[in-house]
């Protein structure tokens, strides 16, 4: 999938592109906790968690997000406050294994997830 800058540069207006595109990659850390209120906000929309042990949370409702997760450990990835995934309770963790990446596809205030083989 395209980034949003690279989408733009193609005459696609901005506010199109922020909901197909990517951002550029950013790091980010699992903190650790055993909950949504502690996990680290995802800064963009293509994140790679290189390490900790705790959680992160998707920050957006509008947007595709991608997680690769590098830690060394599982990470659990939460929706935005309110959110689900896959038809999981509100506010519950969807588990990324070691060197697993997951896709997320926002559909109303719910995201379908996708988990790398």
């Amino acid at each position: 999938m395209a980034l949003k800058s690279e989408l733009m540069a193609s005459s696609l207006p901005a506010s199109a592109a922020s909901k197909l595109g990517f951002d550029a990659p950013a790091t980010a850390v699992a903190q650790a906790g055993s909950g949504q209120s502690t996990a680290t906000a995802l800064v963009s929309n293509f994140s790679i968690v290189t390490s900790g042990t705790g959680g992160v949370i998707i920050t957006e409702l509008r947007s595709p997000t991608v997680v690769i997760n590098t830690s060394g450990a599982s990470c659990n990835v939460y929706p935005p406050v309110g959110s689900s995934i896959n038809g999981l309770s509100a506010n519950t963790a969807f588990a990324v294994g070691n060197n697993k990446q997951a896709y997320f596809e926002p559909a109303g205030t719910n995201f379908v997830g996708i988990l790398s083989a």
